[in-house]
């Protein structure tokens, strides 16, 4: 199978954004790809670059379930995973996967979760002087206040495996139980149970939307990286008290040599394998890149390096399947906006405008710098030669947005009655 070059590419999770953004990657080297997804109506289905489709259990709900059922596929292919929870539910059942016939390149689960977890991530970075934001677990507010003392203010509370963007902010110990209960109440539901995150308190960096930075990496069977491709902000999405979210709305490449070098020093100790969206933010005062958060998987926006020309996916493939790849050392001035979707950068960037978040100014200047510049401009999610899989995706959008249009005409309303009978 090691040298099987006609091996089919078996894409999990495909209805998350990642596995949407490596379809083309794959699809356009004619390998075989079947699409995998837990949701019967997943977009990528309609891709014409898919072979196949399967709807699987929910990984979320079972992941036990979910490893039976790949078992017991009747074809063999290297996996091509996304999603925290399948990489490592995969990665604890790593050597189970590869003796029953399939290609599957990530760490196993010991290292994996060294730097996934960001309060073990804290001290690996700690021990190795890579910046990171101080870093405290604790079990309750009783915990964090007797630490109270030891950290600057203000503070964030959040899960130790969950997305970067989901914390909450605290300037004072009186909003310390609320903010406790909120994150506690987060990590325990249903989508979120499953990764049996603790909380941590941490520092609040000092830092602008435009001072986040991702660096994308894939690292072979060998423990070698493939290549490196550093993005840094232009605009993110906003959490409701309009402190940053995680999501990337628009970016540009931006080579540094700083943010490559922090994640080659951090994963070639551990011996890492696969994939890897390692997340920084730049602090000006300090002058330092503080690392924040290591994703053992394809980022969200995994379309905007793919087409860029840092293909993760092909590289990836191509490894476990024994076949000639080349990797750009630097890449061309891109820029990328998520535009069109819904929620996107159009959409929600017109929300963080009335609520103050964003200027109108540098939300169209961002517009106009990159549509008058010679460099490239990458759309998500217009793939102009996957028309049905394009049109699937905006028919889903509409929708969303009529049901939360008619959501929020409704609210307004019944607002607007409850003040008049006042």
């Amino acid at each position: 199978m090691k040298n099987n070059k006609n091996s089919p590419a078996i894409v999990l999770d495909c209805d998350i954004r990642s596995q949407e953004g490596i379809i083309q990657s794959l699809g356009k080297r004619d390998i075989p790809i079947i699409a995998l997804s837990s949701k019967k109506k997943c977009p990528v289905f309609k891709s014409k670059f898919v072979s196949d489709t399967i709807v699987t259990p929910d990984i979320n709900q079972d992941a036990e379930e979910y490893i039976n059922f790949l078992n017991n596929l009747n074809f063999r292919g290297v996996l091509v995973y996304s999603n925290d929870v399948s990489a490592v539910s995969l990665s604890r059942n790593r050597e189970y996967l590869i003796q029953s016939g399939f290609l599957l390149n990530l760490p196993n689960a010991e290292i994996l979760e060294k730097v996934f977890d960001k309060f073990t991530c804290f001290n690996l970075a700690q021990s190795m002087d890579i910046p990171f934001p101080k870093t405290q677990l604790i079990n309750s507010p009783q915990e964090a206040l007797e630490v109270w003392d030891n950290f600057n203010k203000p503070l964030i509370l959040k899960g130790t495996r969950m997305a970067g963007g989901n914390y909450v902010k605290i300037n004072n110990k009186e909003q310390l139980e609320e903010a406790y209960s909120i994150v506690k109440e987060k990590t325990k539901s249903k989508d979120y149970e499953s990764r049996q995150s603790e909380i941590i308190i941490q520092e609040w960096l000092n830092y602008s939307m435009t001072d986040i930075w991702h660096c994308e990496t894939v690292y072979n069977t060998n423990f070698q990286p493939m290549g490196f491709f550093p993005i840094k902000n232009i605009r993110t999405s906003f959490s409701e008290d309009g402190n940053f979210g995680s999501r990337l709305y628009a970016g540009e490449y931006a080579y540094s040599r700083e943010v490559i070098e922090s994640t080659r020093k951090l994963l070639s100790s551990i011996n890492w394998n696969g994939f890897a969206n390692v997340d920084y933010v730049y602090v000006p005062e300090q002058e330092k890149y503080y690392l924040l958060d290591v994703n053992p998987r394809l980022p969200g926006f995994s379309f905007y390096p793919s087409k860029a020309g840092y293909e993760m996916a092909w590289y990836y493939y191509s490894d476990l399947t024994s076949q000639t790849y080349s990797i750009p050392d630097k890449f061309h001035k891109s820029f990328y906006f998520e535009s069109f979707r819904y929620p996107g950068d159009i959409s929600d960037g017109i929300n963080y405008i009335f609520k103050g978040y964003i200027s109108t100014t540098s939300f169209i200047k961002s517009y106009l710098r990159a549509i008058f510049s010679k460099h490239q401009i990458i759309i998500e999610p217009i793939k102009l030669d996957d028309l049905r899989y394009t049109l699937t995706v905006q028919i889903d959008n509409i929708k969303m947005f009529i049901v939360k249009l008619f959501y929020y005409l409704k609210k307004l309303l019944k607002n607007r009655k409850h003040n008049s009978i006042k």
